[in-house]
């Protein structure tokens, strides 16, 4: 049975006009200067719930979504943008412009419903930022590293053309700051973090110098006594973040920023200016703030990125110390993904140089060619992910490593090898296998990478159990029939890029099960590629691969089983 497929509509905005027309709620068209629609495009006005709302399109509808805005004059209303976007989840119909619009206005309906019941009162606290962001003066940003849950105190924010850069302390924004740009920041002045008890109505978002006073005073426990010691030194300028969370547990920081007013001259007033009326230093600090220029801040988190896992697994992410072991072609790969899945502190060991055959599949491109591979990626990691605790590279082979500095591998919470080398492993495998010693996560790829696998291993166990007495694997996945390409001189690349993602997101994966608590036991998995590659590659499955593990997937699969011991 062949399904039915609708032609596209010829002129989907005549089609769209034929419906609104006998609506009695039906207002007209926008006209085309309407600042609300774009060139090409076209809106209709509509009454409806009490509301005027208007429906536009853009010149390539049907193929993009309606959108709907709220005409008029407004309070703040939970799902609705700054200029009175409805924020929607309508879908694209291509197929029915009609259908489209109606799907869009039914939608904008049912949440004007919403937004008359208060059943969405609750979205300004849960999205507190973004409300925020929309009211905030275009062109002035604050960029903001601060960990949730935090009490008011006194933190670190510097200026550049970029915005206002905030961050808990000296430290963690000179760490940032070298991460990301490679130098030292100097100018580096202290701002004010206040806790709020409650997020604020977008209403009681503060106008005025004094306005965030008395924010600060009924919405915190304790930010007036930080804010005020920081107003009593009359700064030219003073980052304030509020912080606070909601009833969902979403943490939320915000920034806003007080500037002295200028004179006659465009110049900042001055100090006597600013307490004209009271001694020096006795002027009440609700004055000092009355008397500042207050900007709200579009504000990014930092941090955004990591927001995926809850706050406790994230906090426990930043903080684990992981040592990847061999930063080629798989090592590197699996180093990028820990970073960017939010671990803090990476140690890096690798004695090799990177060479023209590894860029194809390695995480460092044409231009670290002949760079050390450890140092190298530690820099590049950091660069790409500023608010990581630290990275760290050793480029030396990690049995030197361990006679001449030992040290340099305590405190780990885990330790990935990506040698490729069963000695470099064995060392490992003995140092690491004693009581009180991180576990060691192995990971290996087989001939043509057509298997990969990832072993975890944990004290009372030992990777050398699967190998025999010069490193050959006692369970092999495949056997091919096709050449290796000679590997001295390493002049060609065994396997490409594809091929080798497998293995890094098996690694990867398993290496944060782990962290999160989600592995406990000595755990050993493996990736098959599909049929079709495995062809490719003139290989097949071995039998005893299929008695211990089954047939694999043709489609390719990833398996687990004990390990050898």
């Amino acid at each position: 049975m062949t399904a039915h497929v609708h032609p596209l509509p010829v002129d989907a905005v005549a089609l769209v006009d034929s419906w609104f027309s006998p609506l009695k709620s039906f207002r007209g068209r926008l006209p085309s200067n309407d600042p609300l629609i774009a060139a090409g495009g076209a809106g209709w006005l509509i009454r409806t719930r009490g509301r005027e709302l208007a429906v536009v399109v853009d010149v390539a509808f049907p193929f993009t979504r309606p959108r709907v805005y709220l005409r008029g004059n407004w309070p703040a209303m939970p799902h609705i943008e700054r200029d009175g976007r409805f924020c929607l989840r309508n879908p694209e119909i291509p197929a029915s412009p009609i259908a489209a619009v109606e799907r869009a206005l039914g939608e904008a309906r049912a949440l004007l419903a919403d937004i008359a019941s208060g059943s969405e009162d609750h979205d300004f606290e849960e999205d507190f930022g973004l409300y925020w962001r929309q009211s905030a003066e275009v062109g002035l940003r604050a960029r903001l590293l601060i960990p949730g849950d935090q009490a008011s105190s006194i933190i670190a924010w510097s200026a550049t053309q970029a915005g206002a850069y905030g961050f808990l302390s000296t430290e963690a924004l000179q760490r940032w700051w070298a991460h990301r740009f490679d130098s030292d920041r100097s100018h580096v002045r202290q701002g004010a973090l206040v806790a709020l008890t409650r997020l604020p109505h977008p209403d009681l978002y503060p106008r005025t110098g004094l306005e965030l006073w008395d924010l600060v005073v009924q919405c915190s426990r304790d930010g007036a006594e930080v804010l005020a010691g920081l107003l009593r030194q009359t700064p030219k300028s003073l980052l304030v973040v509020l912080a606070g969370t909601a009833l969902s547990g979403r943490h939320h920081a915000v920034g806003a920023m007080l500037t002295r007013h200028s004179d006659a001259r465009g110049r900042p007033v001055t100090r006597r200016v600013i307490e004209h009326d009271y001694p020096r230093g006795k002027t009440p600090p609700e004055i000092i703030c009355e008397r500042y220029r207050l900007s709200r801040l579009e504000t990014e988190a930092l941090d955004a990125a990591g927001t995926r896992l809850p706050y406790e697994e994230r906090d426990r992410l930043a903080s684990a110390r992981v040592a990847v072991i061999g930063c080629g072609a798989l090592g590197s790969g699996v180093a990028r993904l820990l970073a960017k899945s939010g671990v803090g502190h990476l140690v890096l060991v690798d004695p090799e140089r990177l060479g023209w055959e590894n860029i194809r599949r390695h995480q460092l491109g044409a231009g670290f060619v002949g760079s050390p591979k450890a140092t190298g990626l530690a820099k590049a990691i950091a660069h790409e992910n500023p608010d990581i605790g630290g990275t760290i590279g050793y480029d030396l082979a990690v049995e030197k490593l361990l006679l001449a500095n030992a040290k340099s591998l305590e405190g780990l919470d885990l330790v990935v090898a990506c040698t490729a080398s069963w000695s470099a492993n064995s060392a490992l495998d003995d140092f690491f296998g004693r009581p009180g010693r991180p576990p060691v996560l192995y990971a290996w790829m087989e001939a043509h990478a057509v298997a990969a696998h990832a072993v975890l291993i944990m004290t009372g166990n030992s990777y050398r159990s699967g190998f025999d007495i010069v490193g050959n694997p006692k369970l092999m996945a495949s056997q091919s029939s096709k050449a290796i390409p000679a590997a001295c001189g390493a002049l060609t690349s065994p396997f490409g890029a594809i091929e080798l993602a497998h293995a890094e997101t098996l690694t990867s994966r398993l290496a944060l099960d782990f962290l999160r608590g989600k592995a406990v036991s000595t755990t050993w998995r493996t990736w098959l590629t599909d049929s079709e590659t495995l062809a490719d590659a003139e290989g097949s499955w071995t039998k005893d691969w299929i008695a211990a593990r089954g047939s694999p997937d043709p489609q390719g699969q990833v398996s687990a089983g004990p390990w050898l011991v």
